[in-house]
């Protein structure tokens, strides 16, 4: 007789996802976040956030000058705009894990920390995706000759 097995629950697929610490210049983690290192669209993604970014923080364009009121509102407006573009970027709730800890328009080092946010995920992405390409550029070429 056979032994009874158990039911799969779930179908498990190598998706090549990596979950991926954040970390502060003290070497803390402040958050961690999913990224798929080779995704072919994730270096357009990030180029069109980039190319977006002025139009994300337009909202803090008429920041000075306003009275409070106004001046929340549009920090909440362009927060939500970054937020978006984040989260569109890795395809899930990528925000929350760079910017839970501080807000993503206090300043740091002379930039908004989230321009400081975008330029270290903008390498990791790149040193990433070279990293994973150069190991399948041999299989590759195999179905690419002519």
């Amino acid at each position: 007789m056979k032994k009874k097995t158990e039911s799969m629950t779930a179908i498990v697929v190598d998706d090549g996802s990596r979950r991926v610490p954040i970390q502060n210049a003290q070497g803390e983690e402040i958050g961690v976040f999913s990224f798929h290192p080779t995704d072919i669209g994730i270096i357009g993604r990030y180029n069109r956030m980039v190319e977006r970014f002025d139009e994300i923080t337009k909202p803090l364009e008429q920041f000075a000058g306003e009275d409070e009121d106004r001046q929340a509102e549009a920090l909440r407006e362009a927060e939500k705009r970054l937020y978006a573009a984040v989260n569109e970027l890795f395809g899930g709730d990528a925000a929350g894990a760079f910017f839970g800890s501080m807000h993503p328009f206090s300043p740091v080092g002379g930039a908004f920390y989230c321009e400081t946010v975008l330029k270290a995920v903008g390498e990791y992405i790149s040193a990433q995706f070279d990293e994973e390409t150069a190991k399948f550029s041999g299989r590759a070429a195999k179905y690419l000759k002519k």
